[in-house]
């Protein structure tokens, strides 16, 4: 055995196999997962069995690449609308997290790399970890190692008492929020129009501009004393009595209904001509052109009426961007539809395969941009490093989605084995390192680190409560989510269950992850900056 545990390879695979099998064991809410090779490589390294620094920069890359490239759309988009609010909730635990975690370090007199340790520990981050242990030589590792815990189960205690605490009607607060879900994002649905507005007859449907109104999609169209109903195109022209089906929300529906004529009973059934299908976007070619690009309804005559993208429908928009797994619900000819499923490939299967060169390309990208030096008054001369340039560059490609041939988003399954492959070797490595100095951090420092922890968790999320109650009023579900995204904690999301089974909590988590994400990245760059000077 001590012959085996001499190749890398084998002691890295060992580490983990041990780490992911005491990572899976849970009780109740509460369970390690993957953090807990760090802990099973630090009793190897304490042993002097150690893992070269390789494997370390490979999977910090992996793992920080695959992260941002799916955080991208959602980091920027986090802050227009609605998400501003959460963003800044989420952004709300950071800040105090930092600013507790430079009151502990002058308190307790830790070093800048205990300081880093013990920010990305409190904050229970991986990402956290990777930039400090890039950015400082010491016991980040080691400080991170003895607050983690910590951090798991103070968010888990904290979600599970917060509702009593502030004595909130769980069952209130879902009836509230799901009635304001439904006014702000209703559902798609149908009406049938008869059309007599005098100034419409004889006139295309593209010179009328309906957009212009309501966000509605015309999709059939039966005339007077006809039997069978025809395809809408830009180039139909309305007659009196015609009878058209319109897709879209209610609101907009009654708005056109005013315009166009009056509401009528019946169905406007499809026949042997016309005929509904949903078409997956599976091939590349298609994904991150717009719908007005393809322009299906002019070419084709088909007529798309939605779009449902991780099950979440979207209008029809001519400005919409496909992207690979899409679902576009179209109506048209037969033929036509088979045409339009050749172009967009309608393969599950295909979804799912991954494309090396693109995430090959981010990688070294990322590599080079972190080498490019850049001057700011008062800081000087910087550079983004491994970590911020490979995070830049993921940010960037995730947002873009598309540049010429190649598709910088990754399948989800291949986004998930990347990060998780990434992270395994990065923990494997990091505490194989620290383990031959894990014992005398807690001796020396243990007591202080584990009150330190305690208040740079506690500290924040009770900020963050405040901040998103008082001041930016989030519904109590939605804070919870704000809570759990902004600490990047998936336990204390696991926990919310216990007492609501609604996807409020969820959605925001979603929504703010991102910001915490790439935040915590971001945070822990600024506070080893900090440390610098004090």
């Amino acid at each position: 055995m001590p012959t085996l545990l001499s190749n890398s390879v084998f002691l890295l695979f060992a580490i983990i196999i041990l780490g992911e099998g005491l990572g899976h064991i849970r009780i109740k809410s509460f369970s390690f997962g993957s953090a807990a090779i760090i802990f099973v490589a630090m009793a190897f390294g304490h042993f002097g069995y150690m893992l070269p620094s390789e494997f370390q920069t490979l999977g910090l890359v992996l793992f920080i690449y695959s992260v941002a490239v799916t955080a991208g759309p959602g980091f920027f988009t986090s802050f227009k609308k609605q998400g501003i609010n959460l963003a800044i909730g989420a952004l709300t635990i950071i800040v105090v997290a930092g600013l507790m975690t430079i009151l502990c370090c002058w308190l307790f007199n830790f070093d800048v790399s205990t300081g880093a340790g013990l920010f990305a520990g409190a904050l229970t981050s991986s990402p956290g970890l990777a930039v400090a242990v890039e950015a400082v030589e010491g016991n980040a590792a080691a400080a991170y190692g003895v607050t983690y815990a910590g951090g798991i189960i103070s968010v888990i205690v904290f979600v599970n008492l917060l509702p009593k605490i502030l004595r909130i009607d769980i069952k209130s607060e879902e009836m509230s929020i799901g009635k304001e879900r439904t006014e702000n994002n209703p559902p798609f649905t149908f009406h049938h129009v008869e059309v007599t507005n005098t100034n419409l007859f004889g006139n295309k449907i593209v010179d009328l501009k309906l957009k212009e109104i309501a966000p509605v999609v015309l999709t059939r169209l039966l005339r007077k004393d006809a039997k069978e109903p025809i395809l809408v195109t830009g180039e139909t022209i309305l007659c009196e009595g015609d009878k058209l089906r319109i897709a879209g929300r209610e609101k907009d529906l009654v708005r056109i209904e005013l315009f166009l004529g009056k509401p009528v009973d019946g169905e406007i059934a499809f026949n042997k001509v016309l005929t509904k299908k949903s078409i997956i976007v599976s091939k590349p070619s298609a994904a991150g052109h717009t719908l007005g690009f393809l322009n299906l309804r002019e070419t084709f005559g088909v007529q798309a009426t939605r779009i449902t993208r991780n099950e979440i429908d979207l209008p029809a928009s001519s400005t919409t961007k496909l992207h690979l797994g899409d679902i576009i619900h179209v109506v048209g000819e037969e033929d036509a539809l088979k045409n339009v499923s050749r172009i967009l490939g309608n393969d599950v299967k295909q979804t799912y395969n991954v494309s090396l060169l693109p995430i090959l390309i981010g990688l070294v990208a990322g590599f080079i941009l972190g080498q490019i030096p850049f001057n700011l008054p008062l800081i000087g001369s910087f550079s983004l490093g491994v970590t911020g340039g490979v995070l830049v560059s993921g940010l960037i490609l995730g947002y873009l989605y598309k540049t010429g041939p190649f598709i910088w988003e990754m399948p989800t399954t291949a986004n998930s084995f990347l990060r998780e492959l990434g992270l395994m070797f990065f923990l494997a490595t990091v505490g194989t390192k620290t383990g031959a100095t894990i014992l005398a951090t807690i001796t020396s420092q243990g007591v202080e680190l584990i009150v330190a922890g305690l208040v740079v968790t506690i500290t924040p999320m009770i900020a963050c409560v405040a901040i998103c109650k008082y001041a930016l009023k989030i519904p109590f579900l939605r804070t919870l989510g704000v809570l759990t995204g902004g600490m990047t904690s998936t336990p204390g999301l696991a926990a919310i269950t216990s007492y609501t089974k609604s996807s409020y909590p969820s959605s925001a988590y979603a929504t703010v992850y991102p910001v915490g994400l790439i935040g915590m990245i971001v945070g822990t760059k600024v506070l080893v900056y900090i440390f610098s000077f004090m």
